[in-house]
């Protein structure tokens, strides 16, 4: 019989041989794994052991905008430390605020090798894993090297794999644990670490910056004081349903579809509309935007300050069964808000329903309903808008609990 240690090393192995097996056939695969190669190497040249450092790990630039008001009220905590940022995804990596930290990485792939190798080189005071992010063997080593343990922002569930992959145990290392809701904290219990608080949902506090002044004039430019609708992290699923619309949309309205994937989506999308449509690495100074009544977003790191330009947001992901997308970025910008119907298990999205600023929809003709209930009618745009204002500053407050709580 193999060890739980012995099945964790070689999936590790397999996993690293796979990853450089798909690297020449996936940009983002291939920036990680070249991305990690040079990780060790900017840790040397930028912290010493010495250091007084705190490390923060985050998944994808997703858990780094929810932490990144947690990070900078950090930094004025303990203006005397360094901060070290690692991600596994490039889109964290190349989106993250590089002024707030000392040093930014790809976080190595956990082998034994390399978790004694990172903590030879930094010896981290506190630890934070944003999110769901549990990585047995570096929170052993980091345990180890003297570090304090935390967990920010999870919502944990229970199966028997997390018994198996030692993430139960890694779990109960945690000095303390800051969870999103009260059956996360009652898991995280059950396990065995009773050093756990509910702070709900940090992506409340979260700050969204404004556009570049250079992107805000050509997104101004191309709404023209019209209506605006912005369709974000949309899906194939999402797709079926708005290219219909598009297709078939008479009027002034604007819009602004921000595909989930931008490899190659945009350039399918724009097949789709045609004429109607241009892609937003396209636009100059000289392009006439008037008759364009679709644009098609082609970057990483727009979307969420793109969500204050629209008079009505529509959130994908809820059509299919990739998990509902971030409803919270329109939602702080008071926007109404149509998703699609598989939003069961997203906490924020069920409370806003019964809110009433959120509608979820299942079809064609659900949608366009939505959208002739809203898109014209000013009262129903207050009102969907002051009930979410009213919501969201309700659940503000995540940062304030965690700050409370460290030393």
């Amino acid at each position: 019989m193999f060890k739980t240690g012995n099945i964790n090393s070689l999936l590790i192995k397999i996993f690293e041989v796979g990853l450089r097996l798909c690297a020449p056939f996936s940009k983002k695969i291939e920036k990680g794994v070249l991305g990690r190669k040079n990780s060790f190497k900017k840790l040397k040249s930028s912290l010493k052991k010495s250091d007084n450092i705190i490390h923060i790990h985050c998944a994808s630039h997703g858990e780094y905008l929810m932490s990144e008001k947690l990070i900078i009220h950090l930094k004025d905590k303990f203006d005397n430390y360094k901060f070290l940022l690692s991600f596994i995804s490039p889109s964290g990596y190349e989106n993250a605020n590089l002024d707030l930290f000392d040093c930014v990485i790809y976080l190595p792939l956990e082998t034994n090798k390399n978790c004694v190798e990172f903590y030879k080189i930094i010896s981290p005071k506190a630890t934070f894993f944003i999110k769901n992010e549990i990585w047995p063997n570096f929170i052993k080593h980091a345990k180890m090297s003297g570090s304090k343990l935390y967990s920010v922002g999870g919502n944990f569930s229970s199966n028997y794999l997390k018994k198996l992959f030692k993430i139960n145990s890694a779990i109960k290392e945690f000095d303390l644990i800051f969870v999103l809701n009260e059956s996360s904290k009652k898991i995280v219990e059950y396990i065995g670490n009773q050093n756990v608080i509910v702070i709900g949902d940090l992506r409340y506090d979260t700050i969204i910056p404004k556009l570049k002044n250079e992107t805000n004039k050509i997104i101004e430019r191309f709404i023209d004081d019209n209506n605006c609708i912005v369709f974000g992290s949309i899906w194939k699923e999402d797709e079926n349903i708005i290219i219909k619309y598009l297709n078939n949309c008479k009027g002034n309205t604007k819009h602004i579809i921000a595909p989930h994937e931008i490899v190659k989506n945009p350039e399918r999308i724009k097949k789709y509309l045609g004429s109607k449509s241009i892609l937003f690495s396209k636009i100059n100074s000289d392009t006439d935007l008037k008759e364009l009544s679709c644009l098609i977003i082609d970057n990483i790191g727009m979307l969420s300050s793109l969500y204050s330009y629209g008079t009505i947001a529509y959130v994908g992901g809820g059509m299919g069964t990739k998990g509902l997308h971030n409803i919270l970025e329109p939602a702080y910008f008071s926007k109404p808000i149509i998703i699609g119907k598989n939003y069961r298990g997203f906490d924020e999205a069920e409370k806003m329903i019964d809110n009433g600023n959120v509608i979820s929809i299942s079809n064609y003709s659900d949608f366009t309903n939505a959208l002739e209930l809203i898109i014209n009618n000013k009262n129903i745009i207050n009102e969907m808008s002051n009930k979410c204002t009213e919501f969201f500053q309700k659940n503000k407050g995540g940062v304030k609990l965690i700050l409370n709580k460290l030393q």
